[in-house]
């Protein structure tokens, strides 16, 4: 399971973005979470606003999700018996 979060340097809402990335890799270990800028390794037509955060190739959100928001989409994908 991987999360992919789309920033740009000099955004104001992607320090944030930052930060709720580091607080999934946290709470799930098993997750690949990437912080990626855009001037570096563009998103494609997926992303065309930052942030934005991708789970498992689909965008789950255009800006900063809502923490349970986010967690629900996540442990909507975990195998209930590994976590």
């Amino acid at each position: 399971m991987r999360l992919d979060v789309y920033v740009e340097t000099g955004c104001r809402f992607c320090e944030r973005a930052v930060e709720i990335a580091q607080e999934v890799d946290e709470a799930y270990p098993r997750m690949s979470v990437r912080v990626l800028d855009v001037a570096e390794a563009p998103g494609g037509d997926d992303v065309f606003a930052v942030p934005t955060f991708i789970l498992n190739g689909d965008v789950i959100s255009l800006g900063n999700p809502d923490r349970s928001e986010l967690r629900r989409a996540i442990e909507g994908l975990l195998d209930p018996e590994v976590d």
